[in-house]
């Protein structure tokens, strides 16, 4: 999901007006685990977690029954509710759930403040990283981290303010940083990423 959203938001940054993320199918997540739902072992001949294929000898069970789409003698029990046939299963799909029957739909637009915003120079000195940005800045803050979208891979302990003029001075204070890649940022008020520029530490990129 983070690898998902991190694309997004590349594509927001990079221009595109709207993002729409679909799925091929609905599913049932639940962490900490799906409720199980009992189906002996010798009644199936394969199981997953929110139907399995009945043995041809198996007598009446308790779960719902189907026959299969392309052979009526093949039948398909269905774990009922959200249960799942299978425990410790957190993310499951293939039962009968109104969740699983519906196609999620996600559109995610750029916010008005992102395209304002632009990163117009950054300059190292050693370890010290100075960040010139145009456009409307109240309220931003810049900081350096390893992934643009994951505030707790900044490594410069959360960055700074950006100024009245348009400038924050950014400190990465473990020196093993020193030459490795890593993302200016620019964050809204509300954690959003609104600008962003590859760099290397301490310059020479």
């Amino acid at each position: 999901m983070r690898e998902l959203a991190e694309l997004v938001e590349a594509l927001l940054l990079a221009g595109w007006k709207s993002v729409r993320v679909i799925t091929d199918h609905g599913w049932l997540l639940l962490p900490g685990g799906l409720p199980k739902a009992e189906l002996p072992k010798y009644l199936a001949d394969t199981r997953w977690g929110r139907c399995a294929v009945l043995k041809s000898t198996a007598a009446a069970v308790e779960a719902q029954v189907v026959d299969w789409r392309w052979s009526n003698a093949v039948r398909i029990a269905v774990a009922p509710g959200i249960t799942c046939f299978k425990a410790g299963i957190d993310y499951a799909h293939g039962g009968l759930s109104l969740q699983e029957c519906l196609t999620p739909s996600l559109r995610v637009r750029r916010g008005a403040a992102a395209a304002r915003v632009a990163i117009e120079d950054v300059s190292w000195r050693g370890l010290r990283c100075r960040v010139r940005i145009a456009g409307a800045h109240q309220d931003l803050r810049a900081d350096l981290r390893r992934k643009p979208a994951a505030a707790d891979t900044s490594i410069a302990d959360g960055g700074k303010l950006v100024d009245a003029g348009g400038y924050a001075s950014l400190v990465v204070p473990d020196d093993e940083d020193l030459g490795h890649a890593a993302f200016v940022v620019e964050v809204s008020a509300d954690g959003t990423v609104v600008a962003k520029q590859s760099t290397t530490v301490g310059g020479g990129d």
